[in-house]
């Protein structure tokens, strides 16, 4: 499959170039990823493609939502490529191409085969009392952190509840017979909590890691193109009518927000609007136009970073890694040795510095990754970034799964709680690393307090295979 998605990639990338006459950079981030996107559908039901999955968000947000921005031209009188697509795209396609060189430098095994053979029939009882605690711990958080705003604490219980969705990776591969039945009612309970408010991100990111769980092995290459479409066309469906849909929820109005949901959906993708005795007027349609714009605008992360680009350094000097230092810092050190240190608001003090742009009270946005290595370091040195950051998430895997597993090929499905946040491209590099190494510590301090509790996660009497 790599060679042919190799060729297929390099038939488009001619195609792009030579045919829609679309610039040399465009042409290669397109065709790029096309490749990318393939690779990962091969995959799926086989490995856990996380390092695909990353790359592949990180192409369509910077990549093709852009180009698709760029065709639009200015639909937004704020969400618009503030350069030319040409300094855009020779910033960023190098760039995400750099990280997935510093991702796949170092060969991670992440076969769900594995992960089968190590659940053996002896060890079944074992894991079973493993799966059952880290979803009780997971619900308890998760309702916890309902009632309880003091920062820290509420970290570690957002942690915490995602404990539950390690716990049912485990049921999945206990309970084979029933796994679809667990994937159906958990994502189910999920999406109708977004509902409630509002927000959709950790349950799309829970199905995607959910998806990477449960696809059989011998699923067609067709079949799984097929569920990516569904799922394409229903975060599509998310995107038209997020917007009023949270403007009817956050109105202080009491309703359901399910029959609210459906009739939004209903409205704009079941009932016919126009008919030939009654077409749509020209406001009608430049109103269903500008919700596809707006659509792809919230797809779309290249229009923050090509403000970046617009406002670094005409107007705001390079910042010589200060963003950077800033997270690192506030990531390993504790708050009684940096008193000062960045806290969960600097993100959103660096989007604004940076950009230039206000936001509104209830706005929160993140530059990303590659908007912020520019912004710190320029464009070779945020290439360089953009590299060494992929090294670090693949040591970073390796370091999770030979030494905090013990080699165990169980700790493939811990990497939901230590990649949730990473995989998001709009992300800032504080959120990640923050999340990285607090995940980190605190599966340290679980797995510790576990096994004082006679709970141990990857002794060798549960464990059958080793990693090579």
């Amino acid at each position: 499959m790599n060679f042919f998605s190799l060729i297929l990639s390099i038939f488009y990338f001619f195609f792009c170039f030579l045919i829609k006459d679309y610039i040399f950079y465009s042409s290669l981030g397109l065709a790029f990823s096309l490749y990318i996107f393939i690779d990962f559908v091969s995959k799926l039901g086989k490995t856990f493609p996380l390092k695909e999955f990353i790359v592949l968000i990180a192409s369509i947000q910077w990549i093709v939502g852009a180009k698709i921005s760029y065709s639009f031209g200015k639909a937004h009188h704020k969400y618009y490529m503030y350069v030319e697509e040409d300094v855009y795209m020779s910033y960023v396609v190098p760039g995400v191409i750099a990280m997935t060189l510093g991702l796949f430098i170092i060969r991670n095994h992440l076969s769900i085969d594995n992960i089968k053979n190590s659940f053996s029939t002896t060890s079944k009882k074992s894991h079973l009392s493993i799966a059952y605690t880290l979803v009780i711990i997971g619900l308890l958080a998760s309702v916890s952190n309902k009632f309880i705003s003091i920062g820290g604490l509420a970290f570690v219980l957002y942690l915490a509840s995602l404990l539950l969705y390690v716990g049912i990776g485990y049921l999945f591969f206990i309970l084979p017979k029933y796994k679809w039945y667990l994937f159906f009612i958990t994502l189910g309970i999920t999406f109708i909590t977004s509902l409630g408010s509002g927000m959709f991100h950790n349950m799309l990111i829970i199905a995607s890691f959910f998806i990477f769980l449960v696809t059989p092995k011998n699923t067609s290459f067709t079949t799984k193109l097929a569920v990516i479409f569904f799922g394409t066309f229903f975060i599509y469906m998310l995107q038209v009518v997020k917007k009023e849909f949270r403007e009817i929820i956050y109105s202080g109005k009491k309703v359901n927000p399910v029959e609210v949901f459906y009739d939004l959906i209903e409205r704009e993708f079941l009932v016919e609007k126009e008919t030939e005795a009654q077409p749509l007027g020209a406001f009608q349609q430049k109103k269903e136009e500008e919700k596809e714009s707006d659509a792809n605008n919230r797809l779309n992360q290249g229009w923050i970073i090509s403000r970046v680009l617009y406002n670094v350094p005409a107007k705001k000097p390079f910042l010589a890694g200060r963003t950077i230092n800033e997270a690192i810092e506030a990531s390993l050190l504790p708050r009684f040795l940096a008193p000062d240190k960045a806290g969960a608001d600097q993100a959103l003090i660096n989007f604004k510095e940076i950009t230039g742009l206000g936001l509104s009270k209830n706005a929160s946005m993140g530059l990303s990754l590659i908007a912020e290595f520019y912004a710190n370091y320029g464009i070779v040195g945020g290439w360089i970034a953009m590299f060494l950051y992929g090294l670090l998430i693949s040591l970073s895997i390796t370091f999770i799964i030979k030494v905090l597993g013990k080699n165990s090929y169980l700790m493939i499905i811990w990497l939901i709680l230590f990649f949730f946040q990473v995989v998001k491209a709009e992300t800032d590099f504080i959120k990640i690393f923050n999340h990285l190494i607090k995940s980190i510590v605190f599966f340290m301090i679980l797995n510790v307090g576990l096994s004082l509790l006679g709970i141990q996660l990857f002794s060798s009497s549960n464990q059958k295979d080793e990693l090579e």
